[in-house]
């Protein structure tokens, strides 16, 4: 991976700055993948839409903050990297903090639908790695079946996070019912690793590795 720029925002809620890390170039190997759509890449990082003002806490948009700079990653040391040096990097929410994010209001479409996404998978964190698998909560139960009416099922890619919504629900016939289908082809080891976690009636979420 290489660094981007970093673009040094202002922070709407508390007027103080946050340093944006913008990527250059990553890939994917030795990447982890999850059946609910999530994907952990050490050289390919996450840029979350939404998140934590290490400053005040809130959670705002990042591309909503005002731009005041951006500073080159291999650029000589100036006025600006001077200027800002205390500018911080955001952070991801939590589940708790999504939650009363969703709670509060959030606007209808692309946002409802990243932010319910990101609660899934929040939630999910935790039992990615361990041994014994807790049952979803009535909050993430919930925001999941929510989320299950804002997805396209006629978009394979939707389908198929459908499906795997409604195998975390426990509502395996429906999942069945929607994995059966035709997808793309590069969708179908993915297809059928979560067909088979749903033909045994598994509802927790599982790593996927691909051939």
């Amino acid at each position: 991976m290489t660094p981007g720029t970093t673009i040094i925002r202002k922070c709407l809620a508390c007027g103080k700055y946050i340093a944006q890390h913008t990527i250059g170039s990553g890939n994917t190997f030795g990447a982890r993948f999850w059946t609910d759509g999530k994907r952990d890449a050490s050289m390919l990082p996450d840029q979350p839409w939404l998140v934590k003002c290490p400053n005040c806490s809130t959670l705002v948009w990042i591309d909503e903050q005002k731009q005041v700079a951006e500073i080159e990653p291999w650029g000589a040391r100036g006025e600006a990297t001077d200027i800002f040096k205390e500018a911080r990097p955001a952070s991801a929410p939590t589940l708790t903090e999504f939650t009363a994010f969703l709670s509060a209001g959030v606007e209808a479409g692309g946002k409802e639908r990243y932010v319910r996404l990101r609660t899934w998978w929040a939630g999910n964190d935790a039992r990615r790695d361990g041994n014994h698998v807790k049952p979803l909560t009535d909050v993430e139960t919930a925001n999941l079946r929510v989320f299950l009416a804002l997805l396209d099922e006629k978009e394979d890619n939707d389908r198929l996070l459908k499906a795997e919504a409604l195998r975390e629900l426990g509502m395996f016939e429906d999942a069945e019912a929607l994995l059966a289908t035709r997808f793309e082809e590069g969708l179908m080891q993915a297809v059928g690793i979560i067909r088979s976690l749903n033909q045994n009636r598994s509802a927790a979420v599982a790593e996927m590795k691909f051939r």
